[in-house]
């Protein structure tokens, strides 16, 4: 540590000396620079003087004035009218893109109602497939049929398919009328029962 504070105290010193070797010769150093440079500052001197007696103030001082009164009477809100039109090139560009819009968007459909008619002959095609395979003799008179006389068979299979969704139809009107009943003769009881 004291070797420490003995090297602060060295350094110490020798800024003291430094700073007072400054303060001694900067004088003397300007008092040599300004009388070497006298003339020449001297005539800047005169022309910074004979520029600012050029220009008179009061009639700067007019000028700023005048500017001024113009500034103020310049509105504050400039009403500015703007219009754009479309050029040959944008109509164009819209029109051509409104068409690819319609043209994607119209395939895009097209392409969804053909998968899902896919999977729906798909899955016909499994449902056959699973009568071919447990009902062969149904299978190879369903083959037979339509070989034979196609129109026919198709309009007997129609007829068939009318048939059941009408008993599938009347079956689930007669069980929401057996629901219905059912839900009244609860309600009726709980009526009877309140008395």
């Amino acid at each position: 540590m004291e070797e420490k504070v003995t090297m602060m105290e060295e350094l110490i010193q020798g800024f003291i000396q430094r700073i007072t070797i400054v303060e001694t010769e900067i004088p003397a150093f300007l008092k040599t620079f300004l009388s070497q440079y006298k003339e020449t500052l001297d005539r800047i001197a005169s022309r910074i003087e004979t520029a600012n007696k050029r220009y008179d103030d009061k009639k700067i001082q007019q000028q700023i004035d005048e500017l001024n009164d113009v500034v103020s009477r310049i509105p504050r809100v400039i009403g500015v009218k703007n219009s754009h039109h479309f050029g040959a090139w944008s109509k164009s560009l819209i029109i051509g893109v409104l068409i690819a819009f319609v043209i994607t968007a119209g395939s895009f459909g097209t392409a969804l109602y053909l998968n899902h008619q896919n999977d729906r002959l798909n899955e016909e095609a499994y449902n056959f497939w699973l009568v071919r395979a447990m009902f062969p003799k149904t299978a190879e008179t369903i083959i037979t049929g339509l070989k034979d006389e196609p129109n026919a068979f198709i309009a007997k299979a129609e007829k068939a398919m009318e048939k059941q969704q009408a008993i599938a139809t009347a079956k689930a009107i007669a069980d929401q009328a057996d629901k219905d009943q059912k839900a009244a003769r609860d309600n009726l009881n709980k009526v009877r029962s309140a008395k």
